[in-house]
C-alpha cells in the first residue's frame, strides 16, 4: 500500500456521528462507525507506521506505554474506557490506539531522544532526502530557492510540529473566534465530527457524570484536540505547543484536552488544565469563549503536581478605532519560562505575517487574515511544502453572538460562503 496517497473525497464533505451512552459505549460507536477511516489512517500514516509503532516495540517505548497507561488509569479512567471502546469498535489493538493518544509526547520528545543513533540517522536522512524546490507556476525561482534553503534548517525529521492559528475579535456588537485547523494532511479525508452525549455513574460515588459536546476529531483519537463546543456554551480550540521536554508520570496532553470538554466556564477549564495532583506531560493553548462573551487564551506547560498555566484574557474593546483582536499560534507567548523545541518556523512566520497585516475589525477582515498565503515559507493558510508539512484541513468560525459555528473547507471558501453552519448549544 502506498501510504503517501490518501484517498480524499472528490468534493468537500464532513461526516458527522451523533451518539450517546457510557464512555465505553461512545468510544465503541465511534470506532464501529469510523472503522474504515481509522484503519486507513493508521495504515497510511508514516508517523504511525514508521515512528510510533516501532517506538512501541522498543524497550523504551514499552516502558512509556506502561507508564502512560498507569497514570491515565489513575487520572482519567473514563477516557481510557473510551479509548478501549474505540479500539474494540474499530477492530484495532487497544495498545496501538492508546499509543496514538500519547503520540504528541512520543513524536516530539521521546522518539528523537531514544531512537538509536538518531543524530547520525538525521544527517543521513538530510543527505538522502534533499529538499525539493517548489516550481509551482507563479513562484519566483529566488523564492523557491529560499524555500529549499530554509527547509534544510527546519525541525529535525522526527518532530511533528503541526499546529493551528487562532484569532479572537471582541467588540460590544459581536464576539468571534476563528480557528484554522492545521494538522497532518491525512486528517482531511479521514477526520470526522462527533456530537456526543455521555452519561454514566461517576467514580467513587460522584453521582451521574454527564457530558454533551460537538468536536471535530482525528481518526482514532479522543475528541478535544482540535475545535469543539459544549452544552455549557463554551467554544474551545486547541493550539499545539512544543516544549523540549516532558514530565514523566503525568498524563498526555490529549487526555487533558479531552477533559476540557466538560468545562462549565473559563475558571473550570483552568482548573482542569492544571489537573492537580497529576499535572500534564506536555503543552497546549486552549482558546476559549463563553456564552456571555468572555474570552481567554489558556497556555499550558508541562508540570507536576500541577501544570504551568497562564490565562490571557481577551477584553472587550468598545472603541471602534482601537484594535479588538488577539492572535495565538504554536509557540508560547506568555509562559516564557517553558523551553521549546528548536525550529518552530511555521509558527514564527505566521505570527510575523499576521502582525504585518492591518488589525482585523470585522469578520471578513479576520477571515482574510486566516486565508493569507503571502509568506511562502510559513503561510497562515497552510498547504504542504518543504518548509511546512502541515495543512489547513478546515476553518471553524465561532460566532459567539449569533450562537453558530461556520465551517469552511478550503481557502476559497473564506471569501465566499461556509461549507456548513452548525447551531451551538443555547
Amino acid at each position: 500500500m502506498d501510504r503517501s496517497a490518501s484517498r480524499a473525497p472528490k468534493y468537500p464533505c464532513l461526516t458527522q456521528l451523533m451518539t450517546r451512552g457510557t464512555y465505553y459505549d461512545v468510544g465503541y460507536n465511534v470506532g464501529l462507525n469510523f472503522s474504515r477511516q481509522i484503519k486507513l489512517f493508521f495504515a497510511e500514516s508514516d508517523n504511525i507506521q514508521d515512528r510510533l509503532l516501532p517506538f512501541y516495540d522498543s524497550r523504551a517505548g514499552r516502558d512509556y506505554y506502561e507508564e502512560s497507561l498507569r497514570v491515565s488509569q489513575d487520572c482519567f479512567p473514563q477516557y481510557v474506557r473510551e479509548v478501549r471502546g474505540m479500539a474494540d469498535g474499530a477492530g484495532i489493538p487497544f495498545e496501538h490506539v492508546f499509543m496514538a493518544n500519547v503520540s504528541k509526547e512520543v513524536y516530539n520528545v521521546l522518539f528523537p531522544k531514544t531512537e538509536k543513533n538518531s543524530a547520525d540517522n538525521a544527517t543521513q536522512e538530510s543527505q538522502n532526502h534533499q529538499p525539493k524546490v517548489d516550481r509551482r507556476p507563479g513562484m519566483p525561482s529566488e523564492a523557491a530557492s529560499e524555500q529549499a534553503g530554509a527547509a534544510s534548517q527546519t525541525t529535525p525529521p522526527f518532530q511533528e510540529n503541526y499546529g493551528c492559528s487562532d484569532v479572537f475579535l471582541n467588540r460590544p456588537d459581536f464576539q468571534l473566534v476563528i480557528h484554522n485547523e492545521d494538522c497532518d494532511p491525512m486528517i482531511k479525508p479521514y477526520g470526522y465530527l462527533l456530537s456526543v452525549e455521555v452519561e454514566e455513574d461517576g467514580e467513587e460515588g460522584e453521582g451521574k457524570v454527564k457530558e454533551q459536546f460537538t468536536s471535530f476529531t482525528y481518526p482514532g483519537f479522543l475528541p478535544g484536540c482540535a475545535w469543539s463546543y459544549n452544552v455549557h456554551g463554551l467554544t474551545i480550540s486547541i493550539n499545539g505547543l512544543y516544549p523540549d521536554h516532558i514530565v514523566r508520570e503525568s498524563p498526555s496532553r490529549i487526555f487533558v484536552n479531552r477533559s476540557l470538554l466538560r468545562a462549565r466556564d473559563i475558571q473550570d477549564a483552568v482548573r482542569m488544565a492544571k489537573n492537580a495532583p497529576y499535572g500534564i506531560a506536555y503543552g497546549f493553548c486552549a482558546n476559549i469563549s463563553t456564552r456571555e462573551g468572555k474570552m481567554a487564551a489558556v497556555e499550558v506547560g508541562p508540570g507536576k503536581p500541577e501544570s504551568q498555566v497562564h490565562v490571557q484574557d481577551v477584553p472587550q474593546q468598545s472603541d471602534p478605532d482601537a484594535p479588538c483582536h488577539y492572535y495565538h499560534f504554536n509557540s508560547y507567548k506568555h509562559l516564557k519560562e517553558v523551553s521549546e523545541i528548536k525550529g518552530l518556523l511555521s509558527s514564527t512566520r505566521r505570527g510575523q505575517r499576521a502582525d504585518e497585516l492591518p488589525p482585523p475589525r470585522t469578520q471578513q477582515e479576520a477571515l482574510t487574515v486566516m486565508a493569507d498565503t503571502h509568506d511562502l515559507l510559513g503561510p497562515i493558510f497552510r498547504t504542504p511544502r518543504p518548509t511546512d508539512l502541515g495543512e489547513t484541513v478546515n476553518t471553524a468560525l465561532f460566532d459567539v453572538t449569533a450562537r453558530q459555528v461556520l465551517v469552511y473547507k478550503g481557502r476559497e471558501d473564506l471569501s465566499d460562503t461556509p461549507f456548513a453552519k452548525l447551531p451551538m448549544h443555547q
